[in-house]
This record gives C-alpha cells, structure tokens and sequence, in this order.
C-alpha cells in the first residue's frame, strides 16, 4: 500500500461550475498571467509562454480567454493557476481554530493571557491588503499594530513602490483588537474570494504566494469583517476542501 499525495502536492478538489463562472470576462487572462508572470504589452496573458506551458498554440489560449477553456483541458488549467489542496485544507482548519482562540479570550480574558500573552498575540494586530506590483492580484498581510520598520517592509512585500524605491501604503489597513480577530479576518477574506485565488510563481513573493487573488474579485471592506465576522465557517464545498472518506 503506498502513501497518499502529500496535500501540498495534491490538485484542489474544485467545484468546476464555481471556477467557470468567477473565470468569465476575460478573468482568466489575467489569472494565467499572475501564475506565470508573463503579460503582453496590453497587461494580458502572453499567450505565447501560456501555450507552451499547457501544451496548445497562442491561438487556442485567446480562444479560451473569450469563450471558456474546454472540460478536457480544465484540470491542466487548474493545476496550473490554482493554489494546492493543502492550502485550503489548512486555511479551513485555521480558522475553526482561530474562532476557537478568540472565543476563550473574550470568556476568560486571564486564560488567553497565560495561553497566549507572551506571545504578544493579545495585541492589537493590522490586517492589510496589498496590491502586489506588476500582476493583478492582492494578498492579505498581518503585523502587529506596533510593529518594527523591518515588520512593516515584510508586511507591504512585492507591493507598489513610489519613484524613490519606497513601498507605497497597502491598500486597505484595520487595526485589530488582537491576532485571533485579525486572523480571522483574513480568513473570511480568503473565503470570500476562494473562486479568484491564484497561486503566484515561485520567486514572485517570499511568503503567502497560495494566498493571492484577483484583485477585481469582489469582497467586503476591512470594517466589515471586522465588525460583523462570521459566526460559521463556510461548508467545505464552498472553499475547496475535500468531503471526508472512511
């Protein structure tokens, strides 16, 4: 009996109807482009290096960019732009255990701080969304509210830099009462999108390339999670993660 694929090694399992739709008008050539890093002069796809990526001419990729990419050649597609299954998997966890955290901070204020105090956890944290230059898509970064210079430029990396080199402020930004409520923040975001998520080339950024989406994809603003976060994790069709078998 041999092991099973390592989750970050596995494709996701995806609802194909869900993708399809969040991949219309023209979507999917900027998802192609954000996987790849490579765009065409007008800030689309090249069509060139996507086709010797999947195995089909520059023809048949602008063919799929305006009328769908066919059933036979979806999987190819998703192995290729959408993060493993493992990321999801684990997102999916994370937050049913952050919900939990926070749950016993709020009930017993003595018991989070033995648990969690010293690692600074019970501090205010920000939550910001990072547009990442040259590519169409944000990411979500937390820090601590009262973080270093060093915290903030891991923070804001591979976003907009002004004409001196300088990281341009993110953007959107919330402080948050602790990490757990951040966390969960940042979670309910990566929910909200799960159908724009896309997995960026290795080397684009140091940390969080599965975490990246489109950046048309709609979702709410920053107060809003922060005021109204969900009480119920989403069911797991919704976010990618696989129904459990025996």
């Amino acid at each position: 009996m041999t092991d099973p694929t390592p989750l970050w090694r596995t494709t996701e399992h995806a609802d194909l109807t869900v993708l399809e739709q969040a991949w219309g008008a023209h979507r999917l050539s900027q998802i192609l482009g954000a996987a790849l890093g490579s765009y065409n002069r007008r800030g689309n796809v090249d069509a060139r290096t996507a086709g010797a990526v999947l195995g089909v001419t520059e023809g048949t990729i602008r063919r799929w960019v305006r009328n769908g990419v066919p059933a036979s050649k979806m999987q190819a597609v998703i192995d290729l732009v959408r993060p493993p299954q493992g990321a999801f998997e684990l997102e999916h966890s994370d937050l049913i255990v952050a919900r939990q955290n926070l749950a016993i901070v709020t009930a017993d204020p003595q018991k989070g701080a033995d648990l969690w105090g010293h690692k600074g956890w019970l501090d205010r944290h920000d939550l910001a969304i990072v547009k990442i230059a040259g590519a169409p898509v944000m990411v979500a970064r937390i820090a601590r509210h009262d973080r270093s210079a060093t915290a903030q430029r891991n923070m804001l990396q591979g976003g907009l830099k002004d004409a001196h080199g300088h990281y341009l402020p993110p953007a959107e930004i919330l402080t948050f009462p602790n990490y757990f409520a951040a966390t969960i923040a940042r979670l309910e975001i990566l929910e909200d999108v799960y159908p724009f998520r896309v997995q960026m080339p290795e080397g684009k950024l140091s940390r969080g390339g599965s975490k990246a989406w489109l950046a048309e994809a709609p979702r709410k603003p920053l107060s809003s999670y922060r005021r109204n976060p969900r009480r119920r994790t989403r069911s797991k069709a919704q976010v990618g993660v696989r129904p459990a078998t025996d």
